[in-house]
């Protein structure tokens, strides 16, 4: 019976030593030094179904617990929680999330627009002219920020320095402007260049002032690797033409990069996304991998990011979605581990079938432990 916040962390160490395979922070960290990762400890997931009622027997199950309902019994459980992964053979991450952080819609907030129920998109949309009627934000106490310094302040006490604390989801200039104002982020520009670029201005301005206080909240010494700099989704770019992008977006972008000196960027599987802004930033790291769904521009692939990348020292986190064949799953994972070992700064992270259920979780372990066998022998070979 676990008790108290040490008996978490204690736990949690002892599984993690045992299990070094299993270390989502040790490979990445490889990656942004350019070094072939001990074991790439990347995930395989299934798709989450709320109709899903199928089910298979556990491999590892979380330990019975009785932490009390305070601060330290809520990171203890947050603590053990991370374990579950480990049924599947998936990676642990060492990370632990801000109370208040929980989506991309985080920072929608802090300019006025209260959240839906599910606090995951906006309640509602303005238009460019009435978000501009609205104040602009004191990025120290607008929206969920002071709930964010709270709970930094609070991880830093009670975590110990092994765990780090992750920037809540600050999206980009762009996203937030089309999540606050729908369709005129596509329209404004042609139809009110002045107020567009007024709102974006705001949203820049905001953005940057947010990111300084968040870091210096948390403390550099416990951001993860890949939150050193700043993140930039251009999700919505890929519903824009690369030209729009570089005349209505990018200027932003780049007010940030001279700000910080490099970013990450998600790309949201779009290939011009990728190119246009590895092409115009200082990047850092960016994404790449193949979707099975219907995307609204063509995705890159992960040679196809590594051509654009050549030989610039820039991290590529793959994440991959995956056909219902076993064999083809495989042979995909297969090929993006011959990829890493000959491209180090290629970091695989996570992979989901679609078409897999609560059912499949025996033959995502199987396809774990046979990947990991795959690794070890190609390795040394």
């Amino acid at each position: 019976m676990l008790r108290t916040l040490n008996d978490a962390v204690k736990f949690f160490e002892d599984t993690m030593a045992a299990r070094p395979e299993r270390d989502a922070m040790a490979a990445l960290e490889a990656a942004w030094r350019g070094e072939r990762p001990r074991y790439p400890a990347f995930s395989i997931n299934y798709r989450i179904d709320p109709s899903d009622k199928s089910d298979s027997e556990p491999l590892f199950t979380i330990p019975e617990r009785n932490f009390k309902d305070d601060a330290e019994g809520q990171l203890a459980e947050c603590i053990i929680n991370s374990l579950a992964v480990l049924d599947t053979h998936n990676s642990v991450s060492r990370c632990l999330v801000l109370e208040g952080s929980r989506s991309p819609a985080d920072l929608v907030p802090s300019f006025g627009i209260p959240l839906d129920d599910s606090g995951g998109a906006p309640a509602y949309t303005l238009s460019l002219e009435e978000a501009l009627k609205l104040p602009a934000p004191e990025p120290k106490t607008a929206g969920l920020m002071p709930i964010f310094r709270k709970s930094a302040a609070r991880l830093r006490e009670l975590a110990p320095p092994s765990f780090k604390i992750g920037v809540p989801d600050m999206q980009g200039p762009y996203n937030l402007a089309h999540a606050m104002i729908g369709n005129d982020a596509f329209t404004g520009p042609y139809t009110d260049p002045e107020q567009y670029h007024q709102f974006m201005s705001r949203i820049t301005d905001f953005w940057i002032e947010a990111r300084k206080l968040l870091v210096q909240w948390i403390g550099k010494d416990r951001l993860p690797i890949n939150a050193s700099v700043p993140r930039i989704a251009e999700c919505s770019v890929n519903m824009v033409s690369e030209e729009f992008y570089k005349e209505y977006i990018l200027p932003y972008d780049l007010r940030i990069s001279r700000e910080f000196g490099s970013v990450l960027i998600h790309p949201c599987s779009g290939e011009h996304v990728f190119k246009a802004t590895f092409e115009n930033l200082p990047v850092a790291a960016t994404e790449a991998g193949m979707m099975i769904a219907q995307m609204a521009s063509p995705v890159v692939s992960v040679n196809r990011a590594i051509e654009i990348v050549g030989t610039r020292p820039a991290v590529i986190s793959v994440g991959q979605e995956l056909p219902a064949a076993r064999e083809e799953a495989f042979k995909i994972l297969a090929e993006d581990i011959e990829t890493t070992l000959s491209n180090p700064r290629v970091h695989l992270n996570s992979y989901t079938g679609l078409f897999w259920r609560k059912k499949d979780r025996p033959m995502i372990r199987e396809l774990h432990l046979e990947l990991d066998r795959l690794w070890e022998k190609r390795r040394y070979a």
